[in-house]
């Protein structure tokens, strides 16, 4: 399972998307590792509608901290980094 630190609340349609896409994938997803949820969210996050021309996939980027811990931002129309949303750490099932 992966814990959602929030670094900025999200206040647009499409960033209230972007997040309940990380919760549900937070707690369904099969990856373990920060590169196999980064390569899952890439293909889920194309399904979230564009909002005043710009796409979701256009406009956040999952980047691993490292095997573990991931960080996802918004990013600028020129494809620069801009705000950090949110980071996700891997926690191992406490059952």
């Amino acid at each position: 399972m992966w814990k959602i630190i929030e670094h900025k609340n999200p206040r647009h349609k499409q960033e209230i998307e972007v997040k309940s896409l990380l919760n549900e994938m937070s707690i369904y997803s099969y990856a373990s590792y920060a590169e196999q949820f980064e390569s899952h969210f890439k293909i889920l996050v194309k399904d979230i509608p564009a909002s005043n021309g710009f796409t979701a996939e256009n406009q956040y980027k999952v980047t691993p901290r490292n095997h573990k811990s991931l960080e996802v931002w918004k990013l600028t129309a020129a494809g620069d980094f801009k705000t950090k949303m949110w980071t996700l750490n891997f926690v191992e099932n406490e059952n």
